[in-house]
Order: C-alpha cells, then structure tokens, then sequence
C-alpha cells in the first residue's frame, strides 16, 4: 500500500543539495510527486510530497536522511500523511492572478492576504520576493487565488487596490485561465 510523506527542509544554500538529497530518496524508492524548491538569497528551501510502497528500511533511511541533513547543515522534517490529507485540491470557483510591487515595508502580505480571507479565497500559491540593490528597497509578491463563485471579483480588487495605495504599492488582479493552471 503506497503511504505518502511530506518532507521540508531549509538550510544555506550549497552545491548538490537538490541531486544528493534525490539521490538518497531513489535510493529508498521514493517517488517526488509534488515539490517546490527555491534559493531565497543565500538560502535554499524544499518541500516535497513523497510517496513509498515498501516502508521495510524506514530507520536506515532516517539515519541516512538525517547524515544528509547533517552534512548540509539543513533543517530537515519529514513527517507521515493521510491520502484524505493529501487529496488533490480541486477548486472552488475561479482562480486570479494578484501582483504587488512598489517598496517594501513591514505588514504588505498580512495586509493582502487579510483581504482575500475576508473574501472566502484561498491561496494557491505565494511568492514574495525583494531586492536591497535600490533605495527604497523594491518588492514583488505574486499571488495564485481561488475565489468562490459567488464572491465579487471587482469588489475584492477594488479593495486590493485601496489597501495598496495606502501600503504605497501597485496592486493588479487579473482572472486566470483554467486550461493554463
């Protein structure tokens, strides 16, 4: 019986660390079914969504894993969950593209994301992302949102909008295509 495990793991980024933490997943014959990986600055983040049909070398693995994590200086979580938890997300209504850009400061995302929980949506996907290399500092976040159908996409980007002006950044919502996502 296949069983599913969710693994995140974060440290300075180093050379290798996506083919030999692969490697040792192989190994054990895992498959990646999801993943994200990404270098934040200096640092480098993964979370994937594994799964296994013979779980016999569980602890031979974890002591693998954990000598890997060792030599990588990584954070390393790797923890059991249900095929009811991990179900494929299939939507509830429409799904947007919201982008932010301007200069950054503390409270953007908690301001934003503030709106779209009032307004029932989920989010999908979020990635920020912000660059010391001019004064003030500049920031970008994109967001992927499922919006209910029966919540108001202009009145949602009406008031993204308005809390943008007053965070001082540009806020843009456009409807995404279903057969592009």
């Amino acid at each position: 019986m296949k069983q599913r495990f969710l693994l995140v793991a974060g440290g300075v980024d180093k050379k290798g660390i996506v083919y030999n933490l692969t490697k040792v997943l192989k190994k054990y014959n895992f498959n990646i079914e999801d993943s994200s990986m990404v270098m934040l600055r200096r640092t480098f983040s993964v979370i994937m969504l594994l799964s296994a049909k013979d779980m016999s070398a569980m602890e031979p693995f974890k002591k693998e894993i954990k000598v890997f994590s060792g030599k990588y200086s990584m954070t390393m979580e790797i923890n059991k969950v249900t095929e009811r938890e991990m179900k494929e997300y299939g939507g509830q209504g429409r799904k947007y593209m919201i982008s932010i850009s301007g200069a950054d400061k503390p409270g953007i995302v908690n301001a934003i994301t503030g709106i779209l929980y009032k307004a029932g949506a989920n989010i999908l996907d979020l990635e920020t992302k912000s660059s010391e290399k001019v004064k003030p500092h500049a920031y970008y976040m994109m967001l992927e949102v499922d919006l209910p159908k029966t919540a108001d996409s202009q009145k949602l980007k009406a008031a993204l909008v308005k809390a943008g002006k007053k965070l001082g950044v540009h806020v843009a919502m456009i409807e995404a295509e279903n057969s592009i996502l």
